[in-house]
């Protein structure tokens, strides 16, 4: 017999959720078909769009509106912000230019920073590419305070190189993982440095052109931001202008159908680029400490950008990032060889409920992988 919470549910899918029972594969709408609803609800924000991708199958459905109060569900071309996700897009532009043999994981910074000043530590090895790419190069999360721009418009190039070449370290490169934005782009701008073409540029041609991926980049059209789910909760919602300031830790644009086709590559266990990018560099007893990378679950190893959760019961090894800013939060994550993979964004930042809604986007991919 069904319970009381069960028969509300069911006529809350009638009511709210998506279109889960309209969906071709019915694998995917069944194991959507109650999390979905449930996820949204759960993060009391206006709408989400959830992705789940198992093999060459997908299924995008949208729950909610896309701004509070206009009653327009979202649907897999509403445009999103992908926030931190961002990164590890930048990760596989550098496992892209690793096989190509324009860079090395290895190559310090300083190559790639002209006659900028890259900080040191006494005895220590400079700040490498990897450093940058796995939190690991001894700079702080944020420049400071940023002043009152659009999300994702600042710091520009310049600011951070001004910034980086008065900054001292506050430990050893490679010997502590904190979570880094401003890594990141400094990662972007190297990686553009070194192939010698601006880095909206790189990930368009390694990445989002080769995949079909039209609405994914960093300067939305009119129409695109016509798409654009408005963000709401901290900080509110920011207008919809070019991000590329911070191409390489946050300022990404998406849309539902993008990111299945991007799920659907990274379980392409054949491309040298991916193979880079997934691998673990650094487990996370062999630093002496790690900070900022346990929002969806305890961090067991790190990638390029990706962290790596540990197998745990029902629930396989996970490739994940998360993301938050500009009024929405993301996450996403995939099983290596399990050809199973999920993402989901809200539109709505509050950290309390995060953890909650990454929990249910891994047990979609735990039902999904027992097999």
């Amino acid at each position: 017999m069904r319970s009381v919470a069960g028969f509300v549910l069911g006529g809350l899918l009638l009511i709210i959720g998506g279109t889960a029972a309209r969906a071709e594969n019915a694998l995917l709408a069944e194991s959507i078909g109650l999390a979905g609803p449930a996820l949204w609800l759960s993060s009391g924000a206006p709408g989400m769009v959830l992705v789940v991708v198992r093999g060459n199958d997908s299924i995008v459905e949208g729950y909610g509106e896309t701004a509070k109060g206009n009653n327009t569900e979202p649907n897999a071309k509403s445009l999103f912000r992908i926030g931190s996700i961002t990164k590890v897009f930048a990760t596989e532009v550098l496992g892209a230019l690793v096989t190509r043999g324009t860079v090395r994981l290895t190559d310090p910074l300083q190559k790639y920073a002209g006659k900028e000043t890259v900080p040191t530590v006494a005895g220590a090895p400079p700040i490498t590419l990897l450093d940058l790419a796995t939190h690991t190069a001894g700079l702080p999360r944020e420049m400071g305070f940023a002043p009152d721009k659009p999300p994702f418009t600042w710091p520009t190039e310049q600011d951070r190189w001004a910034w980086l070449a008065k900054e001292k370290l506050g430990w050893a490169p490679g010997s502590i993982a904190a979570y880094s934005n401003v890594g990141f782009d400094l990662l972007a701008d190297a990686l553009a440095n070194a192939a010698g073409h601006p880095y909206p540029e790189l990930l368009q041609r390694y990445v989002t052109a080769p995949l079909g991926m039209q609405d994914t980049g960093f300067d939305p059209t009119a129409e695109q931001c016509g798409r654009l789910m408005i963000g709401s909760g901290l900080g509110g919602a920011g207008p919809c202008v070019a991000t590329a300031a911070t191409g390489g830790s946050g300022g990404l644009y998406s849309t539902g159908t993008d990111m299945a086709i991007w799920l659907r590559h990274n379980l392409d266990l054949g491309d040298p680029a991916l193979l880079i990018s997934h691998a673990i560099y650094w487990q996370r007893q062999a630093l002496k400490t790690a900070i900022g990378f346990d929002e969806a679950g305890p961090m067991a190893g790190l990638g390029l950008g990706w962290v790596m959760t540990a197998a745990r019961g029902a629930q396989p090894m996970l490739l994940e990032k998360s993301g938050g800013g500009g009024g929405f939060m993301s996450y996403v994550a995939f099983a290596p060889g399990r050809d199973v993979g999920a993402f989901m964004v809200v539109n709505r930042v509050d950290f309390g409920m995060f953890e909650g809604l990454a929990k249910g986007v891994d047990g979609i991919i735990a039902n999904l992988v027992t097999r």
